[in-house]
């Protein structure tokens, strides 16, 4: 349901039909634009690997979400955990929103140390990301990761379950 521009009253009676289309409907607008949300919890028998130097996908399929907005803005948000194979490697990591990195260069958010000779290798990493602007329709949101050269970075997805998650504000 479309949001109407409310209407500048004068002199003229008040209908059913003006209180349906500027109050119940534009009220139904709103609440539409509350209930929009998507969200992944993922469970798996193996830890999400990759060596990638350039963004990939973290998993295409189990952190990938699809919405469908009013248009304006949508938060994205993540929890997860993180471990790199080198002492000096770093992991990073982007969103791809309707198919293109919103962060150029190295994402938003990264961890580097918590390699797996650490006996806290494995790390938690979280974000909260504003992705602004976006037009009325259905978009696309795909957590991406990469690793800094010669470096595996993983997430754990056995025993502690990543979320990832948008919601229209």
């Amino acid at each position: 349901m479309a949001w109407t521009t409310p209407k500048t009253w004068s002199s003229e009676p008040l209908t059913s039909i003006d209180l349906n289309t500027y109050v119940r409907d534009n009220q139904n607008h709103l609440k539409d634009r509350l209930d929009a949300s998507a969200n992944r919890i993922i469970s798996s028998g193996a830890a999400l690997l990759t060596t990638a130097n350039a963004f990939v996908d973290v998993d295409a399929t189990k952190l990938a979400l699809t919405l469908t907005t009013h248009g304006g803005d949508v938060l994205l948000g993540f929890t997860g955990t993180a471990q790199n194979s080198l002492n000096s490697g770093a992991v990073y990591f982007n969103v791809a929103v309707d198919g293109a990195d919103y962060i150029a260069d190295e994402g938003f958010i990264g961890l580097k140390g918590a390699y797996s000779g650490d006996n806290n290798r494995i790390k938690p990493i979280s974000f909260v990301l504003l992705i602004s602007g976006l037009s009325a329709g259905s978009h696309s949101f795909i957590l991406r990761w990469k690793a800094s050269a010669r470096n595996t970075a993983s997430m754990d997805v056995v025993n502690l379950h990543p979320q990832f998650w948008a919601k229209e504000v």
